[in-house]
């Protein structure tokens, strides 16, 4: 799957599970930072992410590893799709 791929869908999870405003997800762009307190962010926070996370798994059929330090993958949908997306290249 490729990275546009993956970010069409995180759109849609936002939407669907973190009940984000259809109206502001048509806006966003795979350089749109997650994390709250971040200038032009969603402003995702801890709890929004764990809940992301669960719907990646079910969604991509990957498992997030918790021991591992995910911060750098959820600064910015890019890096979050460029990251599922090299989990999912062969499956």
């Amino acid at each position: 799957m490729e990275p546009k791929e993956v970010f069409d869908e995180l759109k849609t999870i936002l939407v669907t599970r973190l009940k984000f405003d259809p109206r502001r997800a048509v806006d966003l762009t795979l350089e749109t930072a997650l994390p709250k307190g971040i200038e032009s962010s969603i402003g995702l926070d801890s709890l929004d992410f764990i809940e992301l996370a669960i719907a990646i798994e079910e969604r991509f059929g990957i498992t997030m590893d918790e021991s591992a330090d995910l911060a750098p993958h959820f600064t910015s949908f890019d890096t979050l799709s460029r990251y599922i997306a090299s989990r999912t290249a062969g499956a």
